[in-house]
């Protein structure tokens, strides 16, 4: 099963991050999904009329969310700093840095006003 986030815009683009289920699974637990719910929408994607259950970013979820992004980004990058230490081998460096490069992901696309919806695909 694919897990990611996707970002759609009122205009019917989109982006997708794919996840692995170990960070997925942190961001079930994590204070992310409490933060708003999904509710039906309907876009037009590609020309075709879907419904969705997404959340609306504008106003106040899309700074919650991103206050909440930003923080977790400080707490994994001091994770990260201790885990490599000094000279990491190349493994290390990919598998130590993962959550961090997904947060940021996530927080870049997320500030978009481009975007209007967050979805999950998977369940939260």
């Amino acid at each position: 099963m694919t897990l990611d986030i996707s970002f759609y815009s009122t205009a019917g683009e989109s982006e997708h991050i794919d996840l692995s289920p170990e960070f997925y699974e942190w961001l079930a637990k994590s204070q992310f999904t409490q933060i708003e719910c999904c509710q039906p929408i309907q876009l037009s994607i590609d020309g075709e009329a879907v419904e969705l259950d997404a959340i609306e970013l504008p106003g106040k979820n899309r700074m919650k969310f991103s206050e909440f992004l930003r923080e977790a980004i400080v707490e994994e990058s001091d994770r990260v700093l201790d885990f490599l230490g000094n000279d990491p081998s190349k493994e290390e460096y990919i598998e130590g840095t993962y959550k961090l490069k997904k947060l940021q992901e996530i927080r870049k696309i997320l500030e978009n006003e481009k975007y209007q919806y967050l979805d999950y695909v998977g369940s939260l």
